[in-house]
């Protein structure tokens, strides 16, 4: 892994350079597109997010923060108190605050949380910017294979194609969408839940969301029907059937991600 220059990097951040690394304690976070650091002292908790070189072909940075200062608006994300134009950002922490575990989950009052915060910015009514179309992603993402990756991932790709036209006439809502809730990016605090890392928020089906917090936590056919039933509590009705089609076709989405990452 490519050693971190700290020094530059302070540098390059107005409220951090006039002063030095040795002034904290950095601890790292987790994250796959960018290197995460809390900087801790007695007179700041920070996080520092630092861009990994290969997402600016994944990434739209201008999207990303605009859309998180909507998020943040509604309560929903933290405000970074600095960023540029490639995604390095200064946020301050949330205190006491730690990632949504799977086991969380089976708790009602957390699911519930969870729930209520992305009905919020799903029923919100805000136009983020950038509009997701899964089957273009797919093929975006599936292009930056190498040969013998694609290869891997061709039966599956195939049954996508087909499967594809048939959801998009089932499904023609589109909402302020985040589009990556791994659990990492659902933060306990207390009993709220706070939603970090916008990269790849956009415009896009309010299933996106919810199946990938199914996928993430690897929910079976019946939590993933109770999240469901949670998040459309006395409002509208959404199909079970097409929250399953997209588990399936995220969780392809993310693989090929994953995959293209590294490559």
């Amino acid at each position: 892994m490519k050693r971190i220059d700290f020094e530059r990097l302070f540098l390059q951040v107005p409220l951090l350079a006039d002063k030095a690394p040795g002034d904290f304690t950095i601890t790292p976070l987790p994250g796959y597109t960018n290197r995460n650091y809390r900087l801790f002292n007695r007179r700041h908790d920070w996080v520092l997010r630092v861009p990994r070189s290969t997402t600016g072909q994944f990434i739209d940075r201008a999207a990303e923060a605009a859309n998180q200062d909507c998020a943040s608006d509604l309560e929903l994300a933290p405000r970074p108190l600095w960023r540029d134009a490639s995604g390095l950002s200064l946020t301050p922490t949330l205190a006491a605050s730690r990632s949504v575990t799977s086991a969380d989950l089976a708790e009602a009052s957390i699911l519930r949380a969870i729930a209520d915060s992305l009905g919020k910015l799903h029923r919100s009514g805000i136009r983020f910017q950038g509009r997701v179309q899964l089957g273009q992603l797919l093929e975006r993402y599936y292009s930056l294979l190498s040969g013998e990756q694609r290869r891997k991932f061709r039966q599956r790709m195939d049954a996508a194609r087909h499967r594809l036209p048939l959801l998009q006439d089932r499904d023609a809502a589109y909402v302020a969408s985040h589009n990556d809730l791994v659990l990492e990016n659902l933060l306990l605090q207390r009993r709220r839940v706070w939603l970090i890392d916008w990269e790849f928020s956009a415009m896009a089906s309010p299933y996106w969301d919810l199946a990938t917090i199914c996928n993430a936590a690897g929910f079976d056919d019946r939590q993933s029907r109770q999240l469901l039933n949670v998040y459309c509590a006395g409002g509208e009705v959404m199909e079970e059937s097409l929250l399953l089609d997209y588990r399936n076709l995220l969780q392809l989405l993310s693989d090929c991600w994953m995959a293209a990452l590294v490559n």
